[in-house]
């Protein structure tokens, strides 16, 4: 923590294709858009991140008017993607900064950085990363859970989501956070592209289907069962929760497809169409906002605690410095130093003892020491007003953060 900032790193765990860019889309777009008036929102944190929503909003634009498209439809990331987000609470230097590393899915895959020394360092440098992470995103592929019918699909959905080489991130990441045991410690398992399967049955462009929510939550407990079970065993306090996100809200399954995959034999693409309009109606971010600021509150009361004591003691330090004994010359001098600055004010005697002070005289009462007292009270005063702005900061954090904690989730969260 520095500058009153908390920053927390955000592991994502999902194979090519799951939606890994689009989830972090919907954060940003949802932090604007359901938090509007909550006196806290979501911002990119630097410049290449703005860069990086605004070319996916743009994409997302253009197959939504298409009417119609493939989940393949957006291009998919070659390289590691940095995406810097931040809960901003209206103050420059406060709120949550959130880290999340997006990367080409087929790394999760041995065989897919065996042949390539570059791939192989990339992934060592993110796996490093996603172990370190305070809370981890398994993007779930619904259709693929809730589509396999047959038992060649059902064979395929394994391998489709990469489930062995996911519960091995798991299981490390377990481990790690076993090992510090006071750490935050949470895996969220997030469904997406499961807007047909959880809107509500009142949803006017979806009357004619049934709500198959319970349908994809048990779908999804037998499918990652093995993956939840590894987290569990090894690290028991850690928080689990399953949380669907619907990080379009304007589309509608019409049917899926099973083409050859030479991976996996054949692979679910599903097809969907637009409805609504084409307006993005997000949902569950909120619920994803909470479930951080629940699990994150208590690192981040620590921090701010540590980081206090810290300019508590730097403070404390200076004026101390400030209030030495000098001796018998140098305590006179402080003494004129406060009768003049009593007189004239702090800042004009500071300026009449600069090495181009206008009068000799001065010149020579500032090589003698006149001033310095009035310089070195400056400074600790400084130290002191930056304590205070950043306390600030942190406290008005602190509100932010707790008024989110507090809030319930959806009907759609379940613990694990």
């Amino acid at each position: 923590m520095s500058d009153g900032r908390v920053g927390f790193d955000i592991g994502l765990v999902g194979p090519s294709g799951v939606g890994k860019t689009s989830l972090i889309s919907a954060m940003f777009l949802a932090g604007q858009d359901v938090l509007a008036g909550s006196g806290v929102t979501v911002v990119a944190d630097d410049d290449p991140t703005a860069g990086l929503m605004a070319n996916h909003a743009d994409a997302l634009a253009g197959v939504v008017q298409r009417r119609q498209f493939v989940s393949e439809s957006l291009t998919a990331n070659t390289d590691v993607v940095d995406f810097r987000l931040r809960l901003d609470p209206g103050l420059p230097d406060g709120g949550i900064a959130l880290h999340v590393k997006d990367y080409p899915g087929g790394w999760l895959d041995p065989k897919a950085r065996q042949n390539s020394a570059r791939t192989k360092e990339a992934w060592e440098t993110l796996h490093d990363f996603m172990l370190r992470s305070s809370v981890l995103l398994v993007p779930v592929d619904s259709p693929s859970i809730m589509e396999a019918v047959t038992p060649r699909q059902s064979r395929a959905v394994p391998v489709l989501l990469r489930l062995h080489d996911t519960m091995q991130v798991l299981r490390l990441w377990a481990r790690g956070r076993a090992a510090a045991p006071e750490s935050p410690a949470l895996v969220i398992f997030v469904p997406v592209k499961c807007e047909t399967y959880v809107r509500p049955a009142h949803d006017h462009h979806r009357a004619r289907r049934s709500d198959r929510s319970a349908e994809l939550y048990e779908q999804f407990r037998t499918t990652y069962a093995d993956c939840v079970k590894a987290v569990r065993t090894e690290a028991p306090h850690a928080d689990m929760l399953y949380l669907p996100v619907d990080t379009l809200g304007c589309v509608d399954r019409v049917y899926v497809t099973w083409p050859p995959d030479p991976d996996s034999g054949i692979r679910c693409e599903p097809h969907f169409r637009i409805v609504n309009d084409g307006k993005r109606d997000i949902r569950g971010v909120d619920d994803l906002l909470i479930a951080l600021c629940r699990t994150l509150a208590e690192a981040r009361r620590k921090a701010e605690q540590d980081h206090e004591r810290v300019l508590t003691e730097q403070h404390r330090s200076s004026q101390s410095y400030v209030d030495r004994d000098r001796g018998l010359v140098g305590n006179f001098l402080r003494s004129a130093d406060n009768v003049i600055a009593g007189r004239i004010g702090r800042s004009e005697l500071i300026r009449l003892t600069e090495p181009d002070a206008p009068l000799p005289l001065l010149r020579w009462l500032r090589i003698a020491g006149l001033g310095e007292s009035a310089r070195e009270q400056r400074s600790s005063d400084l130290i002191g007003q930056k304590r205070l702005q950043a306390l600030e900061a942190l406290h008005n954090l602190q509100a932010v953060v707790d008024g989110l904690a507090k809030r319930e989730y959806s009907d759609r969260v379940r613990r694990l």
